[in-house]
C-alpha cells in the first residue's frame, strides 16, 4: 500500500515548528513544491486535537478539489484522524446553502455547473457576522469563552491561493483558528487570492513561516520547474531551497513525436516501464478533460490498468490520469506530461501555461517525462531545452529513417467536445 504521509520522526525541524505554532493568532505558512505543506496539516491536525482536546467534529481540514480529499483522506487512517475531517470548501457551502437557506442551488448556465461565487456569497450574508479583529489578545480571548461558539474550533486550509477573499471571510466566520498553507508560483485557477490577499483577509502583517527545505523533489526535477519560474530572484531562491541529494541518474526526458499516434505508443512504452516493470507511482497529466478521457482508452486498450477522476484509489499504484488542475497537490514518482501542442493549450495565456507546467513537473519526485508532435510544441518548451547542454534533460526525436509499419501521419488527435478546467468539487 503505497503511503505518501512521512513519519513524524523524518520531518524537518520546520517543519515541526510549523505543526506545533501557537494558535492564538491565525497562521500563514508558505512553501514551495515539496516542502511538505500537506504534511504539516495533517499533523497540525492531530497537535491541535490532541493540545486543546478538540472533538472530531469541531474542526475541519479544507482542500479545494475533490481528488486532494481523496489523496488526503488515503493517509487519515496514520493519524487516527477521521475520514470526514477532509472536505471540499465547495462542498461545506454547498451543504451550508442546503441546510440553511434553501435546497435549489443557483446555477451557472455558461459553465453548467453550480454557481460557486454566488453560493459562497449567500453563505456569507446568512452567517450574518461582523467579522472581528483577529488580534493575538482577541482570539486567545475567543479561544477560552465558552459563550462564542463558532462552528468549528480550528479550520486548515491546504493549496488556500485557490480560494477567494469570500472563502476566507466564511472561514473567519465559522472557525476559531484559521491555518493556511499556500504557494501562489501554483495558482492556476483564475479566482484565487494573493499572498497578500489572504494576509488581509486574516488580519496579518506577513506570513507567519517558510518551510525553506524541500525535501521531496530531486535536483534534475527542481532545476527543471525552476526554468518556468520568470521572476530572476523567485526562480534563485526556489534552487536554493533544494537539500535533496541527486541519487536518481535519470534526466527528465522531451520526446518530439511525429504525430499523435507516435506519442500515445511511446506513451505507452515509458507506461510499462514505470508503472508495471519498476512498480513506480505515476501520474499522467493534460490539460483538458476531454483529452484525460480520450487517453485513458487508448491506455486501457492496450492492456494497462488506468486509474481516472472517476475512479481514483491513492492506496494502490494504478497510473492516475486527469488534468494539471486535479493533480494540485498531489505527489508521485514519475510524471508524464502528453500533449504539450498549441492546440491543448490554446484557452490559456503565457503566463498561465507556465504556471501550468510548474505545477505538473513539481508533482514528480524521481523522474518526469514530456512530449510533443514535432513541429507543434508549444513555445515555452524552448525554456526548457537549454538543459540538454547541461546533462539536466534529455531530448529524443523520432526519426523517418525506421517508419513504422502501416504508419500513416496524422496532425493532431481528434478533438471531443472541450470541458473546461471546472472539476468535480462536491
Amino acid at each position: 500500500m503505497p503511503i505518501w504521509l512521512i513519519p513524524r520522526d523524518e520531518l524537518t525541524p520546520e517543519q515541526l515548528r510549523a505543526i506545533e505554532l501557537s494558535p492564538n493568532e491565525h497562521r500563514v505558512v508558505f512553501g514551495a513544491p515539496g516542502s511538505g505543506k500537506t504534511q504539516v496539516l495533517l499533523y497540525r491536525a492531530r497537535y491541535l486535537m490532541d493540545t486543546w482536546k478538540v472533538a472530531p467534529d469541531r474542526f475541519r481540514i479544507f482542500v479545494f478539489t475533490n481528488v486532494l480529499k481523496h489523496y488526503i483522506r488515503s493517509a487519515l487512517h496514520l493519524l487516527d484522524l477521521p475520514e470526514d475531517c477532509v472536505m471540499g470548501f465547495d462542498k461545506w457551502c454547498v451543504d451550508y446553502y442546503r441546510s440553511n437557506i434553501q435546497g435549489q442551488l443557483p446555477w451557472d448556465q455558461e459553465q453548467r455547473s453550480p454557481d460557486f461565487p454566488k453560493i459562497r456569497l449567500r453563505v456569507l450574508e446568512k452567517l450574518g457576522v461582523n467579522r472581528p479583529s483577529t488580534t493575538s489578545r482577541f482570539l486567545r480571548k475567543l479561544w477560552h469563552n465558552p459563550s462564542h461558539s463558532p462552528i468549528y474550533d480550528f479550520a486548515l486550509v491546504d493549496e488556500g491561493q485557490d480560494l477567494d477573499g469570500t472563502s476566507f471571510e466564511i472561514l473567519r466566520a465559522i472557525a476559531r483558528h484559521i491555518t493556511v498553507c499556500i504557494d501562489h508560483k501554483q495558482q492556476i485557477y483564475e479566482h484565487g487570492s494573493t499572498k497578500q490577499d489572504i494576509l488581509a483577509k486574516l488580519g496579518l502583517n506577513q506570513v507567519n513561516m517558510s518551510l525553506l527545505e524541500a525535501f521531496r523533489c530531486c535536483p534534475f526535477i527542481v532545476k527543471l520547474s525552476a526554468r518556468l519560474i520568470e521572476d530572476a530572484k523567485e526562480r534563485e531562491a526556489y534552487l536554493n531551497q533544494s537539500r535533496t541529494l541527486q541519487t536518481e541518474r535519470e534526466a527528465p526526458l522531451l520526446y518530439l513525436a511525429s504525430d499523435f499516434e507516435d506519442e500515445k505508443r511511446r506513451l505507452i512504452e515509458i507506461l510499462r516501464v514505470r508503472s508495471l516493470n519498476q512498480n513506480e507511482s505515476v501520474a499522467i497529466l493534460l490539460p483538458k478533460n476531454n483529452q484525460v478521457y480520450g487517453l485513458a482508452k487508448g491506455i486501457s486498450e492496450a492492456g494497462i490498468d488506468v486509474e481516472t477522476p472517476k475512479n481514483l484509489d491513492f492506496t494502490n499504484n494504478i497510473p492516475k490520469i486527469m488534468t494539471y488542475f486535479g493533480a494540485k497537490g498531489l505527489t508521485f514518482d514519475t510524471v508524464l506530461l502528453p500533449r504539450l501542442v498549441r492546440n491543448s493549450f490554446s484557452r490559456f495565456d503565457n503566463e498561465r501555461v507556465l504556471r501550468l507546467l510548474f505545477v505538473g513537473i513539481s508533482r514528480a519526485t524521481r523522474w518526469v517525462y514530456l512530449s510533443a508532435c514535432q513541429g507543434q510544441e508549444i513555445t515555452v518548451l524552448e525554456r526548457l531545452k537549454p538543459l540538454a547542454a547541461e546533462n539536466a534533460m534529455t531530448i529524443q526525436t523520432w526519426s523517418p529513417a525506421a517508419p513504422r509499419k502501416g504508419h500513416k501521419p496524422k496532425d493532431e488527435e481528434p478533438e471531443g467536445p472541450e470541458s473546461g478546467d471546472i472539476l468535480d468539487l462536491l
